[in-house]
């Protein structure tokens, strides 16, 4: 109990700080990157995979290169993690989560995703792709309701070799279409403008 109230208090302390700063929301139209990959960084057969396998299979592969924002190659060093991760989220059409059950747990996995929620409340812009490398967040009300609002933005890497193009596929669809697009049409009336 006393770990939840700790990232409750974090939030609130920088929401605090960015409204004493003058804190305005970015139009996020000037957009650098299509997707901010957000990962597990001291797993190393995680980041071998994003570096090795995601990146290639979207930057490098297919008709439509999607440039990446990755912590290992694209942060400024020296910067403090809320601004970079601040800067990716805003800078990047989509947020795709690469989620194990390790991530899940770090204070980087919290943080991004209240980010991801504040661009979602300040713009009305949902950017949020959930990758399950592994199965996590299984009795997650979070994930069952973004699997009842917006299923598509919910990928599972696939347990046998032959559906990975596919995967790839559907993962490079999911990416590139707003995800309101893609509401269940039964919630899309109280969830947008439209």
């Amino acid at each position: 109990m006393a770990h939840l109230f700790y990232w409750d208090a974090s939030y609130v302390l920088h929401y605090l700080k960015a409204k004493f700063k003058g804190y305005r929301p970015l139009n996020s139209t000037g957009c650098v990157y299509d997707v901010f990959v957000t990962y597990d960084t001291r797993d190393p057969q995680v980041s071998e995979w994003v570096m090795g396998n995601l990146r290639v299979k979207l930057e490098e592969e297919g008709d439509k290169n999607l440039p990446l924002c990755l912590e290992e190659r694209d942060w400024i060093p020296g910067v403090p993690l809320i601004d970079n991760l601040t800067q990716s989220i805003l800078y990047s059409r989509k947020t795709l989560f690469v989620l194990t059950e390790a991530y899940v747990k770090t204070g980087t996995f919290k943080l991004s995703m209240y980010l991801a929620h504040q661009r979602l409340l300040d713009e009305n812009v949902d950017v949020i792709v959930l990758l399950m490398l592994e199965p996590v967040l299984q009795h997650s009300h979070f994930l069952r309701l973004r699997q009842r609002l917006c299923g598509k933005s919910v990928v599972e890497w696939p347990k046998m070799a032959a559906a990975e193009p596919w995967f790839w596929q559907n993962l490079r669809s999911v990416v590139r279409v707003d995800n309101q697009v893609m509401y269940n049409k039964m919630y899309l009336k109280y969830f947008t403008n439209k």
